[in-house]
């Protein structure tokens, strides 16, 4: 016949092992039926005490001090204090015990009298201890078991709290049913459930209904939960954890010396995943569209993905900032049809979400280098933001610097590129036109900036994109937006040394005309140059209608002047309205400029080739949610030539655009994308690991 003690309104059950002896189980119960608390209780268990090795006269030491406390040859204990307030018992984790000094005895720091039955509850909660802890000793070479130290075993109490409670002296089972909460002494962590039951024979805690689990701030819910205390393994199911606002839903997690392994589930990401390159030369719309997808991916996500993307296993590292995601065997799934993807890594936040791939496809002009080149991609995550690729690529066509078309149409090519939050970097090289291209750019401080390149198209501001032989330059930009009838006032200033190769200009024949025909010379000019350039932008002179149909007009304006260490000075003006239409699906920029120009310049690369009238026009189509059009016109009316000519297109559906642009003025082909993703990743298999070394030790 089991022998139990129920409570029924204030129960304490309070337990003591001692390191040498098992003693008996003392416990006291009270009932006060007029106590309007309701009925609540506490257990306060001790947690996997050792078994005392101490020699035999530190044993009759004890027995000694045991004798002068009221206890004869540690045959029992004292009577325990009263349980303490259930409310304040959830709401504290009692402090694990001290490993600096072990001690193999348990000396009591006070006797308590046996609660009198007259005496109110309050009163008992009131002198009750603030803690209780068992000291246990820590063997230095500790054995191992299943790959975890005896030392790692938790040490300390196992405090249950529930609107009722139970011991089963026969089965040694601590039951705990109604709003069970139980803490573990020495863990930041709690649980909690509509009933708790702890087995201290098999040392396994059983939790079933509502279980929550809160931990280092992470709280995870499941419907039952088994914590075997002995090996810190755990089993709960149907699981629901929110990591870094990263929520994880799976059938069942068990927790093991790898860390917390979920099974057959989904990861739903903190923010969705936004990955785009060379969308800025999409159709114009994508400026616009790039800018706010980078500060508000959510508000574009599709109510219904196009694509989905799956993984056979996920290795979740909370403990890192960066690279704290690594995705293996993932396959990205458009209907039934899947594309499996390499091993990739990941950073997710609350506050970012970033995606390296280790390998993706290279194709495109290379730094516009000419031709087509083609090949792997290989990317490497260097600390938190910063990524290393390198690709090597076959070159396909492209043009020799004196205009001619290169004898082989077929070559090698490659890129090493580096990209950082304060620093970029190119660098490429081809073996069908035999030219190196490069650039650096470092940001200061502020607004100030380093700009470096060597064949390479750089901003010159007022003067458009211009292509050095070599260059290196600060630039310092300053915007001011209080100055009235303004929308902007931009001040740019620059200065640095420059080296010039009029054939760079070769790059088509259409270019060339901009700057007087195909350039034969080869004379390297070198000089330092300053410059200083003024523009600005009205407030709208008129502003009809809405984004989606309105029509708006600006005055647009600048002055540049700029001083050559040859002596050569050259001065800039423009001035012209600036018009922008949204007609449902269609959006126009028209403008016309008057230009005026003095001076000169020693370079070939610098020249200003919009000429002193010029009209530009831009705009794209939107012609279904998979396609849209658009394109660009520059026309230079004094010397009838275009300096601007382009095509542009968006091909796939609303998350997940392929884009393509044709430059027919300098001959060049652009290849980007625009992807973002915010649907839940389905996995087999998901580990969380808390620690680099062995994932979540030590508890629930």
């Amino acid at each position: 016949m089991q022998n139990k003690t129920k409570k029924a309104c204030s129960l304490t059950v309070l337990l003591a092992v001692s390191l040498q002896l098992v003693f008996p189980v003392h416990a006291w119960a009270k009932t006060d039926s007029s106590s309007e608390h309701g009925p609540a209780g506490t257990l306060l268990l001790p947690l996997t005490p050792k078994i005392d090795t101490a020699p035999d006269d530190d044993r009759s030491k004890q027995d000694a001090d045991n004798q002068d406390n009221g206890t004869t040859g540690g045959s029992k204990l004292p009577p325990p204090p009263p349980a303490r307030n259930a409310a304040a018992s959830s709401r504290t984790t009692d402090s694990p015990a001290s490993r600096e000094t072990p001690i193999k005895t348990i000396t009591p720091q006070s006797t308590f009298e046996p609660i009198s039955p007259t005496q109110p509850p309050d009163s008992v909660l009131e002198t009750a201890p603030d803690k209780f802890k068992v000291e246990a000793d820590i063997e230095d070479e500790a054995p191992m078991e299943n790959g975890i130290g005896v030392d790692t075993t938790l040490q300390g109490t196992i405090q249950i709290v529930a609107d009722d409670t139970e011991f089963d002296q026969d089965k040694n089972t601590f039951l705990g049913t109604g709003n069970a909460v139980a803490i573990i002494g020495g863990q930041n962590s709690k649980l909690e459930a509509d009933m708790i039951l702890y087995d201290q024979t098999n040392e396994i805690i059983d939790a079933r209904g509502n279980v929550r689990i809160i931990r280092d701030g992470q709280v995870t819910t499941g419907s039952s939960f088994k914590f075997k205390v002995s090996s810190d393994e755990y089993l709960i199911t149907n699981p629901d954890t929110e990591i870094n606002g990263t929520t994880i839903i799976a059938r069942k997690g068990q927790g093991t010396e790898e860390g917390m392994r979920f099974s057959k589930g989904e990861m739903t990401m903190a923010k969705p995943f936004y990955m785009q390159r060379n969308a800025f030369f999409g159709p114009i719309g994508y400026a616009q569209d790039v800018l706010s997808k980078q500060n508000h991916p959510e508000a574009y996500l599709p109510s219904k993905p196009s694509f989905k993307f799956k993984a056979r296993k996920i290795v979740y590292e909370k403990y890192k900032e960066t690279g704290n995601l690594t995705v293996f065997g993932g396959k990205l799934m458009m209907g039934s049809f899947g594309v499996p993807m390499p091993k990739f890594v990941a950073t997710i936040n609350n506050d970012e979400s970033l995606v390296n791939f280790p390998v993706t496809p290279f194709f495109g002009n290379n730094l516009q280098m000419g031709g087509i080149h083609v090949g792997p991609m290989f990317n490497t995550q260097i600390g938190r933001r910063s990524v290393l690729s390198y690709a090597p690529a076959i070159m396909i066509g492209g043009h020799n610097l004196d205009g001619t078309s290169s004898n082989s149409t077929l070559g090698l090519s490659g890129r090493v590129k580096y990209v950082g939050p304060r620093v970029r970097f190119n660098l490429a090289a081809g073996s069908v036109n035999h030219l190196m291209v490069g650039d650096l750019h470092v940001n200061i401080w502020k607004k100030l900036r380093l700009q470096s390149g060597i064949n390479r198209f750089l901003e010159d501001g007022m003067y458009g994109y211009r292509r050095a032989r070599l260059n290196a330059e600060l630039i310092d930009t300053h915007d001011i937006s209080t100055i009235p009838y303004l929308s902007m006032l931009r001040f740019r200033t620059s200065g640095g040394w420059y080296q010039d190769n009029p054939q760079l200009v070769n790059l088509s024949p259409s270019y060339a005309k901009l700057f007087g025909g195909t350039q034969t010379s080869s004379v390297l000019k070198s000089a330092f140059k300053v410059q200083e350039q003024i523009t600005a932008m009205s407030n709208p002179i008129f502003n009809f209608g809405d984004d989606k149909w309105g029509l708006k007009s600006f005055i647009y304006g600048g002055a540049a002047a700029r001083h050559y260490s040859t002596g050569d000075t050259g001065y800039l003006a423009q001035v012209g309205p600036y018009l922008t239409a949204n007609l449902g699906r269609l959006r126009l920029n028209a403008n016309y400029t008057q230009s005026a120009t003095r001076g000169s310049t020693p370079f070939v690369f610098d020249q200003f080739i919009q000429g002193q009238r010029s009209v530009g026009l831009s705009g794209d189509i939107r012609v279904s949610k998979y396609l849209s059009l658009g394109g660009g016109l520059g026309y230079n009316l004094n010397n009838k030539l275009f300096y601007q000519k382009s095509v542009t297109a968006a091909i796939g559906p609303e998350d997940f655009k392929v884009l393509l642009t044709r430059d027919m003025i300098r001959n060049i082909n652009r290849f980007g994308f625009d992807i973002l993703y915010g649907a839940p990743v389905p996995f087999e298999k998901l580990v969380l690991k808390g620690t680099a070394d062995q994932g979540q030790m030590g508890g629930i």
